[in-house]
């Protein structure tokens, strides 16, 4: 919709996917973005995403999928909540959840 883009070409994007294995994450999650301005502490916030969605997941059980959509919404609100702190930026995010 049009207040979407709108964020989107303000705020820019977000995308987390993340890989799970028997209840378990594997790996990285996979954080992709755009628009989000980074200087030079890039890598900074990507690890602080990181361990933010680690220590999210596992408050939640990963095996459940009624708790799916409880978790896509946690990690929604600290991932935006992280990039706020860090840039000023709430950017419109998406998250997936692959079960292999």
């Amino acid at each position: 919709s049009i207040k979407e883009r709108k964020n989107i070409s303000y705020n820019g994007f977000l995308e987390i996917t993340i890989i799970i294995n028997n209840g378990s994450i594997v790996k990285k999650p996979i954080i992709s973005f755009k628009g989000i301005p980074s200087n030079g502490e890039n890598t900074d916030f990507i690890f602080e995403l990181e361990d933010k969605i680690r220590s999210t997941c596992k408050t939640f059980s990963l095996n459940n999928s009624n708790q799916e959509h409880n978790l896509i919404e946690a990690l929604k609100i600290n991932c935006r909540k992280t990039i706020k702190e860090k840039t000023g930026k709430r950017p419109y995010t998406n998250v997936n959840l692959v079960r292999i």
